[in-house]
This record gives C-alpha cells, structure tokens and sequence, in this order.
C-alpha cells in the first residue's frame, strides 16, 4: 500500500502540470468605458457595426472591417466604407506572414477560432469585388482593375496548391473594365477566359451602364465531424429569391443573368491553408485518444491478471495493482490531453454578403433612366414578401455608369 501512495504521488508531481496547462479558460474582455465616446459621432445605422469592430480588437478586425465596410457601402457612407475595406484587405495581404498570431494558429492549444481572422479565398475575393466597385464610381478605372485581379489570384490561392480561378463575377469585371480602359486585346482574351465558365453570357462591346443586383443572403459555416473539426457550408436561410428580372425605362421584363453564386464560391473551394492545420490537430487527438484507450485496457488487464500471477506475496501484488493504477491515470490523462486539443473549425463569417449576383450590361442613351427589378425564384415567380423595387440613373457617353441594387 505504501509503494502503492508514493506511485501516485509521483504521478502527481509529474501530471499537475499538465493538468493545470489543460485547464486554460478563455479571457472575457473588459467593459470598455470608452465605448460610448468612440460611437458618439458614427452614423446611427453603422454604431452596431463600430461597437463591434471596437469591442471584438484585433482577433476579429479584418472581418469586423469587411463588414462595416460592406454595410457603410449599401448605406450610402463611401469614405466609411473605402476606409473600412482598405484596413480590410492590408490585413488579408500579411495573411501568410511570420507573426505571433500565426504562431497561435499553429499551436494545438488553440482552437482555429483562436487566430486572427482572415477570411475564406471567397471572402477575400468580395473584399477586393467591393473595393473595386468603389474605383469604378470614383472613376479610376486602372484601380479597379488591379482590384479585380486581385480578388482573382485570392480566389485562386492556396497553401498547398494552385487551384484555377473559376469566381466568373471578378473575370466580367476585368474583362469589362479593360475594354473601357481601350485595352482591346486583354479585354478580349478575358472574356475568353470568361466563356468557359459562362457559354451563354455575351455583353455588348458598346454597354455603357453595368446593373450589379444582390440577391439572398450569405452562406454560412458550420463546424461538424468527429470534434467539429470539419468546415463545412450551407446556403444562407429566410430567403427564396434567387432570379431578377428587369425592366428599362417601363419596358417588358428581361431576365438578369446570374453571374455568381456565392455560396458555390465557399463550398467548392479546396486546399485551404486551415486545413492543414485543422489536419494536424485531428491526426493528433486521434492518437491520443487511440494511446489513452490501450493505456486503460492495459491497466484494466493488469488488475485482472494479478491474481492469475505467481507473484508469490500481498507486496508483489500491492506492486502491480499500483503499476495498473498509474496506467489507468496516465490512461485518462492522454484522453484529457487529447480533448483539449479543440480541433474545432472556425466558423466566423463575412455575414452581410449576399448568396448571389446577377448582372445586366446595357447600352443606352445619355439622360436619366429608370429600372425596375423583380425577384422571383427559379421559376421567375416573384417573392410575395419582396416588393419590386425601382431605381433611377444617369446614362453618359464618355463615362460609364454603375448601378448596385440588392433585394434585402
């Protein structure tokens, strides 16, 4: 008995450690007194989105960004919303680099929600979608570009492999604003590009206003699998439409073209730099789960099979029901060790996007117009709680015109 309380005292000295470091709680910021002062001046349907973007700091500062910066846009606050998205994208371009958070993100004592977020390839790719558009309104159509291409090569990176840009609403806006700029050739080798992911679009070399309408609401993410360990996305919820139609200047109703699915752009993208990491951390709890469960049936075995032994005295016997007590400790402790690894996926998302956009490319004449959307679903009958909604813009022929409609 007495070899029996110094075994687990050792084990003791040796496990607390151990246990201890296990044992992390998760630190609850502080209220913040400042919170009203910094708010005070933002404009009252951004204050939600300041508030957050303040009191969530550094972990959630890209997303928080994207965010602010998407909902000043549809509110009209373009120098909110171009501040917002250039914080936004200088944060996704250091996505890969040699920093503290990075070393986190690599830690098995981290869940991935831990790190600083940065975003899905198609997260980042709407970043630069958003801040291309703001170019175009501002008419620098060169920036525009850049940003378009940017958000190509983000939908097409990944850490292990290079995966083909297939986001066909970032190929249109290139193609289109290279053929504004005069530049025929490259124009005409993205739409290339472009046809072979949408054969049945065509747009008119002459069309001088682009009509951007948003549909639905973002996909979401959902952890799932053993640990919800797995990233897995659904379409957005509380919404059917997923077609528009048009009119121009009271004229029949034409069908938009649905140039992107945005919840296909999340769920089909691979080689995500997370998944490795992700991966690492299953590997690892499954073979300390696998360890911690051949420690315990070995423990349990030991304390079967004494009696069985010819130990010949109570003191060898005490020995080994010691030796199967330490097993059975080490035992839980490896299971312990394994579930606090928190394999877990990380779930944060860009939540204001939209689930798609459909595009209409229009040659008119210089004045004032007006269009009129409807959105139906897939068999063009119009959502009964969406009324049509109608716009009114300036057509010109030297400069050309952007219209952004969305359904919610």
């Amino acid at each position: 008995m007495k070899q029996f309380s110094i075994l687990k005292f050792i084990l003791l000295l040796i496990l607390l450690p151990l246990l201890s470091s296990c044992a992390s709680v998760p630190d609850v910021p502080p209220p913040d007194p400042g919170m009203d002062a910094y708010i005070a001046d933002k404009p009252q349907i951004l204050k939600p989105a300041f508030s957050r973007l303040r009191s969530e700091g550094r972990r959630n500062e890209v997303l928080n960004n994207m965010r602010l910066g998407l909902a000043a846009y549809r509110a009209g606050f373009k120098d909110i919303a171009r501040s917002a998205l250039d914080r936004a994208l200088q944060g996704i371009e250091t996505v890969y680099a040699d920093s503290e958070s990075a070393k986190q993100a690599r830690s098995l004592w981290y869940e991935e929600g831990m790190k600083d977020f940065k975003g899905e390839p198609y997260e980042r790719s709407m970043a630069y979608y958003y801040r291309g558009l703001m170019y175009i309104e501002d008419g620098d159509l060169e920036n525009a570009r850049a940003a378009f291409k940017s958000g190509i090569i983000q939908d097409s990176f990944a850490e292990e492999e290079q995966f083909r840009c297939d986001f066909a609403l970032l190929i249109m806006l290139e193609a289109m604003v290279s053929q504004r700029l005069g530049n025929v050739e490259i124009a005409r080798e993205v739409y290339k590009e472009l046809n072979k992911f949408r054969p049945d679009f065509s747009a008119p070399s002459d069309a001088n206003v682009l009509i951007l309408i948003e549909s639905g609401y973002s996909p979401r993410k959902l952890a799932d699998g053993p640990g919800h360990a797995e990233l897995k996305y659904r379409r957005g919820r509380n919404f059917t439409e997923n077609r528009v139609q048009l009119s121009l200047d009271g004229s029949s109703y034409k069908a938009a073209y649905p140039m992107e699915d945005i919840d296909f752009q999340a769920s089909s993208r691979g080689g995500r730099q997370i998944d490795k990491i992700l991966k690492d951390k299953v590997v690892f709890r499954e073979k300390n789960l696998a360890m911690g469960s051949a420690l315990s049936e070995a423990a349990e075995a030991a304390i079967i099979l004494a009696p069985l032994a010819n130990i010949g005295s109570a003191n060898a016997m005490g020995s080994v029901q010691a030796v199967a007590g330490g097993l059975a400790v080490i035992g839980a402790l490896q299971q312990y060790i394994a579930i606090n690894a928190k394999p877990q996926a990380d779930t944060r998302y860009w939540d204001n996007l939209p689930d798609m956009v459909h595009v209409a490319l229009i040659k008119t004449t210089p004045g004032t117009h007006s269009a009129t959307f409807r959105f139906t679903d897939e068999k063009y009958l119009q959502v009964p709680e969406l009324a049509e909604k109608k716009v009114t813009f300036q057509a010109y022929d030297n400069k050309f015109t952007l219209v952004v409609v969305k359904s919610r």
